[in-house]
């Protein structure tokens, strides 16, 4: 996959992570000026919330894995960039596919138990087996990118060193 493709898929992502952001801000700041003005609600805006606002950060994490945005000791890095950088580099990166895998397979079993169940959810009616595959694809989509960032970590970081 070339620089073109990646950089589109990756604004994509992250656009429609921003969507799924406002669109749970602008369901939550309806229900409150239509509870202050109308006595009235919008009607499942919990769950709009929470699944929008859900799937938005699922959304961005592949983003966050392959651009290797993740937290590191930060402290370290800038007090000795040459020492620090690469090695810290490398396990965060690392962590960062093992947690990918972890939150992969635990999700994954569990959209697996729930395939054909009649579950749906409280307020919206949604089907759970559904939800539970968008879910895991996207935490697969996740993983893919972490696995992406090592690699890039294991030879760009090097170079540097």
């Amino acid at each position: 996959m070339g620089p073109a493709a990646k950089k589109i898929i990756s604004n994509g992502l992250l656009g429609l992570a921003g969507i799924c952001f406002l669109f749970g801000t602008g369901v939550t700041v309806a229900d409150v000026v239509l509870r202050a003005v109308a006595g009235t609600n919008v009607p499942a805006a919990i769950e709009l919330t929470s699944l929008s606002i859900g799937l938005g950060a699922l959304l961005s994490m592949p983003v966050c894995y392959a651009q290797r945005t993740h937290v590191t000791a930060k402290l370290l890095s800038e007090v000795s960039p040459l020492r620090f950088a690469y090695p810290l580099g490398i396990v965060g990166a690392a962590v960062s596919v093992v947690f990918a895998a972890l939150l992969l397979w635990v999700v994954g079993s569990n959209a697996l138990s729930k395939l054909g169940s009649p579950e749906t959810t409280a307020d919206l009616g949604l089907p759970m087996p559904v939800l539970l595959l968008a879910v895991t694809a996207a935490l697969a989509a996740g993983l893919v990118a972490a696995v992406a960032g090592l690699r890039f970590a294991l030879r760009n970081e090097r170079d540097r060193w």
